[in-house]
This record gives C-alpha cells, structure tokens and sequence, in this order.
C-alpha cells in the first residue's frame, strides 16, 4: 500500500506513545536509582521526590474512598445583587454622574 494514499489506517491513537514514555520513564528513573546507588549523592532529590509523591497521592486517595452513588459536589453560588440596591438613591443614573451632580470617577467624588 502506498504510504501517500488518503485510506491508511491509523494506529491505535496514541496508544503506543503512551506504552514507549511509561517504558523510557521507568528505565531513566532505573537508572538514577542505580546512580544514587553507585554513590551519586546529587541523585539523591531525583529518587525520594517521587516516590513521597506517589505515596501522599495514594494515601490521599486511600483517605478520601470511593464515592459510588454520590454526585460530586457542587459549588452553589449566590443569587447576584441587583445594582438598583447598591447605589445609595435606589436607582441607576444613565448620565455617569452622582447624585451630587458631580461626575462619577472624578477627583473629589467618592467613587
């Protein structure tokens, strides 16, 4: 089959990208292990980190359970306050100034 043509079947999406970087990741962090080992103490960071990582990430995991049958919680917010009730005269003034007449923004005016 020609390389070229629009009918090739592509592959399983990635999957074996994924495969290859788990393979490539296990075998850089084997090798920093056997560095640390060797006596490459500034390998020391690179091999303790993650592995607290993973721990607390399962611990936490371990802790929080399983939530089968419960919706996910939900943030709920307040209803919005209408800006009619924050202006001080009740009503919204269209012409951009205050009730004092001076212009909203302005040097000397509170807002």
């Amino acid at each position: 089959m020609d390389s070229r043509s629009g009918d090739r079947v592509s592959d399983d999406s990635g999957g074996v990208w994924i495969v290859t970087g788990w393979a490539v990741g296990f075998l850089l962090y084997a090798g920093v292990v056997l560095a640390w080992h060797a006596g490459f103490t500034a390998a020391a960071p690179l091999v303790i980190i993650p592995a607290v990582l993973a721990v607390m990430i399962g611990a936490g995991n371990l802790i929080s359970g399983r939530r089968t049958g419960r919706p996910a919680p939900r943030f709920t917010r307040p209803d919005p306050v209408p800006l009619a009730s924050v202006r001080p005269s009740g009503t919204a003034d269209p012409s951009g100034s205050g009730a004092d007449g001076t212009p909203v923004g302005e040097p000397g005016s509170d807002r």
